[in-house]
C-alpha cells in the first residue's frame, strides 16, 4: 500500500532523484524521509564535489558539510564528504480555541454598573 507524502516528503524524494541523476554522489537517507528526521543526507566524491554543490545550490538548496566519510567502492576506498540539506518541517496548523459568540462579547451590563446608574438616577431627581 502506498502512502500519499506530505510536501517535504516530496521535496525529498525529488531531490534525491536528482543527486543520484548527477553523478558522484548518493543519497544515504531513508526515504521518505519521517517527521523526526532533521534533513536530506548525501554523500559526495571528493573529485565531483564542485560539480555536484553547484549543482544542488542551482535548486536554491545550501548543502552543509556533515564529515569525512570514504565511500566503499569495488576497487578499494574513495575519497567522499557527507553533507546534508535541512528540508523545514511542515507546521503545525494552530487551532483557534477563542469563545467566539455570546459569551466573548460583554453585552449585558455588570451588576455594580446597575447598582451605580440606580444611585446616580436617584441623585440627580
Amino acid at each position: 500500500m502506498m502512502t500519499l507524502l506530505n510536501e517535504r516528503q516530496q521535496t525529498a524524494r525529488a531531490l534525491a532523484r536528482h543527486i543520484d541523476d548527477i553523478g558522484g554522489a548518493w543519497v544515504t537517507s531513508a526515504l521518505p524521509l519521517d517527521d523526526q528526521a532533521r534533513a536530506l543526507r548525501f554523500q559526495v566524491l571528493d573529485s565531483d564535489r564542485k560539480r555536484v554543490m553547484q549543482s544542488i545550490r542551482d535548486l536554491g538548496f545550501e548543502p552543509v558539510f556533515v564529515g569525512v566519510l570514504p565511500r566503499i567502492h569495488p576497487t578499494g576506498l574513495l575519497a567522499a564528504c557527507a553533507y546534508e540539506i535541512s528540508l523545514p518541517q511542515a507546521r503545525q496548523p494552530i487551532v483557534d480555541d477563542r469563545i467566539q459568540g455570546e459569551l466573548a462579547v460583554k453585552k449585558k451590563p455588570h451588576e455594580m454598573d446597575l447598582i451605580s446608574q440606580e444611585w446616580y438616577r436617584s441623585r440627580t431627581k
